[in-house]
């Protein structure tokens, strides 16, 4: 009988063993908090890939921090944050931030990470995608989400008012006379709009890029959009109020558009997915390059990369995991198929089990693909007032779209507001 009593005592030591062993792993398992923005775009896409993530990475969890609304709310978040010493250790940021946050020394090189440009291109890095991450000599995050700008068209209204896609104009003045004609079809119509209100003065520096400009010098410390390109986007903005296009919100017209009242909408390839669902059985639906003024312009590429931001060293490993998995192939056609995005690594248009040909042949992804070719970088101004100068060229764009100020006095006194807001850029 004291056999079996012995071997109950045994095994009861050695669950409690296995337990504490159990506890101790569980213990020793590492979190890590990752920041982001527009839930509206990223949630479902970011969850699976922490999901999957999680699945071949037992040791690490990802903690999601409230997404904030927009690349222009998360950063001044983050900056208030390493004040106090709260920043997550992920950080899925706008490209047009990585400066500031450079500057306030809150970003990780990653180059440490790898065995030079041949590691890069073996992980499926273009050196193009490289570039967007890149802050002089050092790369500082990984593409995850990029965008494209392009036109959004209602087929079927601009047949209604006697156009053709094919024959729409190759200018902005001719797109929105051609929005006019939209609108005059049905007073609920919006005929042409343009995304003047997007994150980061993305907007702007489309006009200022496609007509062979630049917003600023590469170091982000002088301005250059009151030159002549910069001179021609505010004319443009004046234009399209002058010729009705309504200033309502992006979110207002992505609306209106999946309910088949907007005839032309300059937008970003981040909607694709959105759009072609919500026009399926309803309008036909067509996605065109945006204008250019001549060879020289350009088009900046907009989206999101991914960064790390932890202060501590026993957390970089684990960050630089899931930095490579979230920009990795599968979650790449993870984020080209939920969102319309395009992907940042090259081995998910290459792999036909993932994105491969048929994405690149897809009609409507054309557009994009054609933007990407005659890409930019968003731009990043440098300082301590990179974020305040966003907002400060916001407020002026607002102004010109809305009528309450002509271009003419809009451009020159929103120069003077901001180069004394450069002041204190040095490199």
């Amino acid at each position: 009988m004291r056999i079996p009593v012995l071997s109950m005592m045994l095994a009861a030591i050695a669950a409690c063993v296995f337990g504490m062993a159990s506890g101790t792993a569980a213990w020793a398992q590492t979190t890590l908090q990752v920041f982001y923005a527009y839930p509206n775009n990223y949630k479902p896409v970011l969850e699976r890939i922490a999901g999957e993530f999680e699945a071949a990475h037992p040791d690490i969890k990802i903690s999601f921090w409230p997404p904030a609304s927009s690349y222009d709310t998360a950063t001044p978040q983050m900056l208030r944050g390493a004040l106090v010493g709260q920043i997550p250790d992920v950080f899925f940021t706008g490209l047009n931030y990585l400066r500031v946050l450079k500057d306030r020394d809150l970003l990780v090189p990653l180059d440490g990470f790898v065995q030079g440009p041949a590691q890069w291109k073996a992980m499926g890095y273009r050196d193009s995608m490289l570039a967007l991450g890149r802050l002089g000599d050092e790369v500082y995050a990984l593409p995850f989400a990029i965008s494209m700008p392009v036109l959004y068209v209602n087929e079927d209204l601009v047949r209604r008012a006697g156009l053709t896609v094919a024959g729409l104009p190759q200018d902005w003045r001719g797109l929105a006379e051609a929005g006019r004609r939209i609108a005059a079809l049905d007073p609920g119509y919006v005929g042409f709009f343009f995304a003047y209100d997007a994150s980061g003065n993305w907007g702007l520096q489309q006009l200022v890029n496609s007509a062979g400009g630049e917003m600023g010098t590469p170091d982000g410390c002088r301005l250059r959009f009151d030159e002549r390109p910069g001179q021609s986007a505010f004319e443009t903005l004046e234009t399209f109020h002058a010729l009705g296009m309504p200033a309502y919100s992006q979110d207002q017209v992505r609306a209106a558009f999946a309910a088949g009242t907007v005839g032309i909408y300059a937008g970003s390839t981040s909607q694709i997915a959105r759009m072609a669902t919500v026009a399926a059985g309803k309008f036909s639906l067509r996605i065109l390059p945006l204008p250019l003024s001549g060879e020289a312009g350009r088009l900046p590429a907009g989206g999101s990369v991914a960064a790390i931001t932890t202060r501590d060293p026993a957390l970089r490993k684990a960050a630089w995991e899931f930095l490579t998995f979230a920009t990795g192939p599968v979650s790449s056609k993870h984020v080209a198929t939920y969102t319309g995005y395009m992907p940042g690594n090259q081995k998910a248009l290459d792999d036909p089990a993932l994105l491969g040909p048929a994405y690149a042949e897809a009609p409507n992804n054309r557009a994009g693909l054609a933007a990407l070719a005659v890409g930019t970088g968003w731009y990043n101004w440098g300082g301590p007032n990179g974020v305040r100068i966003v907002d400060v060229i916001q407020e002026a764009i607002n102004a010109v779209v809305t009528g309450r100020r002509r271009a003419a006095e809009a451009l020159p006194a929103l120069a003077g507001q901001v180069r004394p807001l450069l002041a204190g850029c040095t490199r």
